[in-house]
């Protein structure tokens, strides 16, 4: 241990007032370059690579939308034949069902029965006019069976018929 009357063990110096340093003057960080140095280094330098592959970029990008715009005018025009296909076909059915009235308009029974009995001069059928007529009884048929005297082969034959039925 330590004699207490030594000062070894306390460190004075840190409670005495710091003294200011004066510091050295600091380099400059500023590199100054040769005139043809900073011109080489202000011009762009032109990575082909990079040119290439930004061209490539661009083209890619321009026709991913010139595929999309061309898509949608496709679409659009389609579109309106389309809706014009529809429409005519909507007049077409209108102009179908007006001429399927008038059709059924002078088929109806009783415009035939004007027609026939105004410009033809037909008229009605009376009792008198109908004669009946006589038919012949018609004829008989008749279905003729086996009588079931049929020989061992042919029994055998229909048999196996039946069993393949």
């Amino acid at each position: 241990m330590a004699s207490p009357n030594s000062n070894e063990a306390y460190d004075f110096a840190l409670f005495e007032p710091k003294r200011q340093h004066e510091e050295p003057q600091k380099k400059s960080n500023i590199i100054e370059l040769p005139k043809e140095k900073l011109e080489q280094n202000r011009r762009v330098k032109l990575n082909p690579f990079r040119v290439v592959s930004t061209f490539l970029a661009f083209g890619i990008m321009i026709s991913i939308v010139g595929t999309m715009v061309y898509g949608q005018v496709q679409l659009t025009e389609l579109t309106e034949n389309l809706n014009a296909a529809t429409k005519t076909l909507n007049e077409s059915e209108s102009v179908y069902t007006q001429l399927q009235m008038k059709s059924d308009s002078q088929l109806s029974l009783q415009t035939v029965e004007n027609y026939a009995t105004n410009k033809l001069g037909l008229k009605k059928i009376e009792q008198n006019q109908v004669e009946p007529i006589a038919l012949s009884k018609g004829d008989k048929t008749q279905v003729v069976q086996n009588s079931g005297d049929d020989n061992w082969l042919t029994s055998l034959w229909n048999s196996i018929l039946q069993l393949l039925s």
